[in-house]
């Protein structure tokens, strides 16, 4: 099977362990009711009504690393992004329903203020860049969250090179 650039240079991680146990809870119970009528039918008369409808809005979301993507000293994305940033506008135009989260991150390097203003404008330079490349703009939220929410030690520079990345969050629903 031949992967894709962009499967190459991402890892999908399309939901949390709570989840994927709300999500087993809920593909399990329609199962579980058809269990228990199946066991003791009871009969349908003209008296009985169906219930009412109800609503129930469930959004789905799916976590993208961008692996791949780097920017240079000014802020401006390195022309080794494009083919990964390209493969993920490509992406995200199929998915008409989902709004996009454009999430960047830094390394504690540099002070809280510096890496808050680092990671905003990594974010904003990721939509612009997905806006260019035909994604509608009202779809994508850029959203910088400086150093936080570490993947890997901070103790090495491996770590650290981890710590910097960007995720797209595609939430439908």
């Amino acid at each position: 099977m031949k992967l894709s650039e962009f499967e190459k240079s991402a890892v999908f991680r399309p939901f949390s362990p709570a989840r994927r146990i709300s999500i087993a809870v809920t593909l399990a119970l329609p199962l579980v009711m058809l269990s228990a009528c199946a066991q003791s039918p009871s009969p349908v008369t003209e008296a009985s009504a169906p219930p009412p409808p109800t609503a129930v809005v469930q959004s789905q979301s799916e976590k993208i690393d961008l692996r791949g993507v780097s920017f240079e000293r000014n802020g401006t994305l390195r022309p080794s992004s494009k083919p990964v940033l390209d493969a993920a506008a490509d992406l995200i135009k199929t998915q008409t329903d989902a709004k996009v989260y454009v999430d960047a991150y830094c390394d504690p390097i540099g002070g809280p203020a510096l890496n808050q203003k680092i990671s905003d404008a990594r974010a904003a330079a990721v939509k612009a860049y997905l806006v260019k490349r035909g994604v509608p703009a009202d779809r994508l939220v850029a959203r910088g969250y400086g150093a936080s929410d570490f993947v890997a030690s901070n103790a090495t520079r491996e770590g650290r090179k981890e710590n910097r990345r960007i995720e797209l969050i595609l939430v439908r629903g």
